[in-house]
């Protein structure tokens, strides 16, 4: 190989973990050595699986849930205490019991004899650890700290459990089911590449939502009635929408929600609600992606039209009224507060003419937000009993109606950064002194927030020698130096 080819760099494997497999036990012959309280979690452990269970222990050993399932004929009862010969013909090993020389002894046994063994509370002497699992149906999810904190471990469990959708268990189990029609629909092994690659495409498309109504399949010819038309699909290539299989039984409905400045931490707790429920959400183009990714529905962004901004607004109106006509729950997010210079008005309007009344969810707007992170009270007794909001671009680009300057007025623009030397000689047009306070907020509660205090006269410079870019923030007046 010359020295001019490069070599390719991959990650460092960091070492010292365990190896996380899904081991199949079903029918094999387990041995648990002991049957106290750890020999009856074992043995629920082992019969999810589907193990053959043999204990070895006296009855004076047995704790009331091994004796029940000796009962219930779950597992196979030897009434002694081990002997050597018990390592026959077995595939695994657990010791739970409370002669910890023993259960060395039977350690080192099974490592002569090469037998995977568990001996509890020796994780030096342990082929495998038994994780914290949640189950659901044919969901496993099971967590490891190898060893190091089986409490942390559990605590960890309970926290992911928490996150997970309702009946996805359920779900997973539809989603098995139709993978199964699709190897029938397509059996050859050289054909494998497609129907997997038609399986993940309509996992995308549907996402967890999509899939999730899979389950309002009640019947065994609803269900064939589904998997038919997705097989028509499949033939062709095409992915369709849920709503094409299965139609909605849900009454439409058109959310106005605000996203806040755009620190995902600063919507409100109904707004990542609605977005994690929706079936489709439409979204501004600014939105972070912190936020969007709380979308399990089908997921729209504005596309960026130069000039056209309101041949892009009329897209995504478009798009919320194709969703609602096919009985989705639709959510229009949009940056901020909806009705504070972002147009909501107009789309409310818009929906209202075609027979939808949107739902409004209000955001925290930048309005207040940035001043905020500027520390800059926008009233203060004795410096300013007013605000006044207003945008550096109104309808067709034209400039804003200001009043004459008042010295106990905070005035705060949006989009003003483009139109810095315009807004600097309409304040002068209006009184404004040369010398009032200004303060330029850039990518307000963004990690790259940039905050810039000047005067209204060096308000303008100040763009060009800071390089000031949208979006950003200007607040005038004398508030701006209270706390600063």
């Amino acid at each position: 190989m010359s020295a001019e080819t490069s070599q390719p760099e991959y990650e460092t494997i960091k070492g010292g973990g365990s190896l996380v497999v899904a081991y199949q036990v079903s029918n094999k012959r387990v041995l648990i050595v002991g049957g106290g309280l750890i020999a009856a979690q074992r043995i629920v452990s082992l019969k999810m699986a589907d193990a053959a269970i043999i204990v070895v222990s006296p009855e004076a050993g047995l704790n009331d849930e091994v004796r029940f399932r000796i009962k219930n004929n779950e597992i196979e009862w030897i009434n002694r205490p081990f002997i050597d010969s018990d390592l026959d013909n077995v595939d695994m090993v657990l010791t739970a019991m409370d002669d910890h020389e023993e259960s060395l002894r039977i350690g080192h046994l099974c490592r002569q004899r090469r037998i995977p063994v568990n001996v509890a509370d020796v994780p030096p002497m342990c082929d495998f650890y038994f994780m914290s699992q949640h189950r659901d149906g044919p969901l496993q999810i099971a967590v490891s700290t190898n060893g190091k904190g089986p409490k942390l471990a559990n605590m960890v469990r309970v926290k992911l459990a928490e996150s997970l959708p309702e009946n996805l268990g359920s779900t997973i189990e539809m989603m098995g089911r139709l993978r199964a029609k699709v190897r029938e629909w397509e059996p050859s092994m050289k054909n494998s590449g497609k129907r997997m690659t038609w399986v993940t495409k309509l996992c995308d498309k549907w996402g967890m939502k999509g899939m999730a109504r899979l389950n309002e399949i009640k019947t065994q010819e609803e269900e064939e009635a589904v998997f038919s038309k997705l097989r028509e699909y499949f033939i062709i290539g095409g992915v369709p929408e849920i709503n094409l299989v299965l139609p909605s039984k849900q009454q439409p409905r058109l959310t106005l929600v605000g996203a806040g400045p755009g620190d995902p931490e600063l919507i409100t707790v109904k707004a990542k609600r609605l977005l994690e429920d929706a079936d489709l959400v439409v979204s501004d183009r600014l939105i972070p992606s912190q936020i969007l990714d709380l979308v399990q529905g089908e997921l729209r962004i504005a596309r960026k039209v130069a000039g056209k901004s309101n041949e892009a607004q009329e897209e995504l109106m478009e798009w919320c009224l194709e969703g609602l006509k096919k009985g989705l729950q639709v959510v229009r997010l949009k940056i901020g507060d909806p009705l504070l210079f972002g147009r909501g008005g107009e789309e409310i309007l818009w929906f209202r003419e075609r027979g939808f009344e949107p739902e409004l969810v209000a955001g925290i707007s930048s309005a207040f937000s940035a001043p905020m992170a500027a520390k800059i009270p926008v009233t203060f007794r004795g410096v300013s009993d007013q605000v006044i909001i207003t945008t550096g671009r109104g309808t067709k680009g034209s400039m804003p109606d200001l009043p004459l300057f008042g010295s106990s007025q905070t005035l705060v623009a949006l989009m003003a950064v483009g139109r810095a030397e315009e807004l600097r000689s309409l304040f002068l047009e209006r009184h404004y002194p040369k010398d009032v306070p200004i303060c330029w907020i850039e990518n307000s509660n963004c990690p790259e927030e940039r905050i810039i205090f000047g005067t209204l006269d060096n308000m303008a410079s100040l763009v060009k020698e800071k390089e000031i870019k949208a979006p950003a923030i200007l607040i005038v007046g004398h508030s701006t130096n209270v706390l600063n």
